[in-house]
């Protein structure tokens, strides 16, 4: 600058702040890579650990799917509603089949509990495909209206099934269904078809089944969407 040559030292100044600016940006554009390469291996192990939690809950999917047809059949056994046999023909009603039909409920779900975990802690922003987010968002949707049918099965039949057992048999030679060593040979035994042609008993028992068959087409949409998701997720891997 004493020498007069001012413009070769501002081209040499704007030189060097142009060169400072391209290692940052340089530098900024290594580290938004190398943050972009970690949310993807944290995001494929984030599908990983979903996708192996879909088996499993697909699975407990199909079993209680299973457990409810099973209920089912034995409603419209007991019932003696079911289309395929003869309307003359006397269903024989056992103490097990009997117990069963009106005792057993099942009110589980399947567990998500991958989902719920990366749910509370923010981390499911990391998958990136709106498709399988949406997906998730629609399961637990259908998961809370399982959740509605199944309590209010669970309502009807603690308040009003239940006491079948309580009022209309002795229910002592049901108790041999569980514990197999006990005698009940000077019990009263009951008359499950005579039971049975009481309406009101009738009607309780037409509740429960109506119920259950709900519950079965719920649990299936349950089902359905669960496999749904595991076919994108794997698809999204395989991507990957």
């Amino acid at each position: 600058m004493e020498t007069g040559n001012t413009s070769k030292y501002f081209k040499y100044a704007i030189g060097e702040i142009i060169l400072v600016v391209i290692g940052i940006l340089i530098a900024l554009q290594i580290n938004n890579w190398n943050e972009n390469r970690k949310d993807k291996i944290e995001e494929k192990a984030i599908l990983e650990r979903l996708l192996e939690n879909l088996y499993i809950s697909s699975k407990q999917s199909e079993l209680l799917i299973l457990e409810e047809e099973t209920l089912k059949v034995k409603l419209i056994n007991i019932l003696g509603i079911n289309t395929q046999k003869n309307n003359n023909t006397l269903v024989i009603i056992t103490d097990s089949l009997f117990n069963t039909a009106v005792w057993d409920l099942q009110s589980n779900q399947p567990t998500f509990n991958a989902y719920n975990n990366l749910k509370n802690t923010n981390k499911l922003s990391l998958i990136k495909d709106k498709i399988i987010n949406e997906k998730f968002t629609d399961l637990e949707f259908s998961l809370n209206k399982l959740n509605d049918i199944l309590e209010d099965r669970l309502n009807v039949h603690q308040i009003r099934i239940d006491a079948i057992l309580e009022n209309e048999i002795n229910f002592i030679p049901l108790v041999k269904y569980n514990i197999h060593d006990v005698n009940i040979d000077n019990e009263l035994l009951n008359n499950y078809n005579q039971i049975l042609e009481d309406r009101r008993i009738r009607n309780l028992l037409g509740m429960k089944l109506t119920f259950t068959q709900d519950v079965i087409t719920r649990r299936e949409s349950v089902d359905q969407e669960i496999k749904d998701l595991m076919g994108l997720i794997e698809t999204e891997l395989n991507k990957n």
